[in-house]
């Protein structure tokens, strides 16, 4: 999720409050992030493959470029919208957390400093979204075990995956484990598949590559693990929603 991110680079556009009644519309090509805690809320987030029932309490990262719908009878809210460079995902992602009123007064302390807009507001606005950002990831952190059985072989994949040949075969014997095993195991911890958590890696390393602006784009493929620039621009756009090429003139 966006908190789990160890340094996440961002550029703060806005900060408000919304006390929305029998809300209906649509979200089309937003071109900003959008982070919001729900106060009081029963509003359904839609897109084309989930629907997300928002409560009060509830903390919402909606990324851009996502189009969506938003439906309630109520739905009071405050939301930061932001750029960022280096975390990016096609789905919406909420959680309800354990202490809301700790995410509550951030949330509320971030709005009334931008509103107040005094001498130097906006790196005090960064600070406070960076703590922010901190305590999301505080409130759903769940330690890994040492014990856990594939221990060794998430240290390998972290250091290993911008390897072109790297195989999950190769990784589940660094935990001297089956293949098949490995993958229950890891799926069953981070909740995707080996494969894609090492595709979300892969494309995150990219992204930060093309937005550094040092590599061109074929550098940028080799340099995350793709020997095949086809076959990265097409991993790319199905994780961004546009092509590398895209994504590098609409970043500058």
């Amino acid at each position: 999720m966006f908190f789990e991110k160890d340094i996440l680079s961002f550029h703060i556009l806005d900060v408000l409050e919304l006390k929305q009644r029998n809300v209906c519309m649509m979200n089309k090509g937003r071109n900003f992030n959008a982070l919001s805690f729900r106060i009081h809320s029963d509003a359904v987030l839609r897109t084309e493959a989930k629907e997300y029932r928002m409560r009060d309490n509830f903390v919402s990262y909606v990324p851009a470029r996502l189009d969506y719908s938003r439906e309630g009878t109520q739905d009071e809210l405050i939301a930061v919208h932001f750029d960022t460079t280096n975390y990016h995902t096609k789905q919406i992602e909420c959680f309800e957390p354990k202490d809301p009123d700790a995410l509550l007064k951030l949330f509320r302390e971030i709005l009334l400093c931008w509103e107040q807009k005094e001498i130097g507001y906006r790196y005090r606005c960064s600070a406070i979204l960076y703590e922010i950002f901190s305590e999301c990831y505080t409130q759903n952190y769940v330690s890994t075990s040492k014990d856990s059985k594939i221990q060794n072989s998430v240290e390998y994949l972290l250091k290993s995956y911008k390897k072109s040949d790297l195989t999950i075969k190769e990784i589940a014997d660094k935990s001297f484990m089956s293949e098949v095993y490995f993958r229950k195991l890891f799926k069953e911890e981070y909740g995707v598949s080996p494969q894609k958590y090492i595709i979300d890696l892969r494309i995150q390393n990219a992204v930060g590559l093309i937005s550094a602006g040092y590599y061109s784009l074929k550098e940028v493929a080799y340099m995350s693990g793709y020997n095949d620039y086809k076959y990265f621009s097409v991993e790319f756009k199905k994780n961004m929603g546009v092509s590398p090429s895209e994504y590098l003139y609409n970043y500058k």
